[in-house]
């Protein structure tokens, strides 16, 4: 099973994103007043863009230590695939 696999768990965490935005800006017992609202929202999207840096980094290290491992057991290589979310 490939944990790793960023069409398994993307989708979730889009939605889980969307959905915070979505409470954060139509929840008025925690919504931020004025400018405090938009320096969150900021924020929170600065961390999503950090997070799927750091995530996107792990999974091409995972693929290259992969394939590495391969080269170094003999085997042949994966095929590469190119597209949106796969291996390129």
């Amino acid at each position: 099973m490939k944990i790793l696999n960023i069409r398994v768990w993307g989708p979730f965490y889009i939605v889980g994103i969307l959905l915070v935005l979505y409470i954060m800006w139509t929840v008025e017992e925690i919504r931020p007043q004025g400018l405090a609202l938009f320096i969150t929202t900021f924020i929170v999207l600065l961390l999503v863009g950090f997070n799927f840096y750091v995530i996107y980094g792990e999974v091409k290290a995972h693929e290259d230590k992969e394939d590495k491992n391969r080269e170094l057991s003999g085997l042949d290589p994966i095929p590469k695939k190119k597209g949106f979310l796969r291996r390129n």
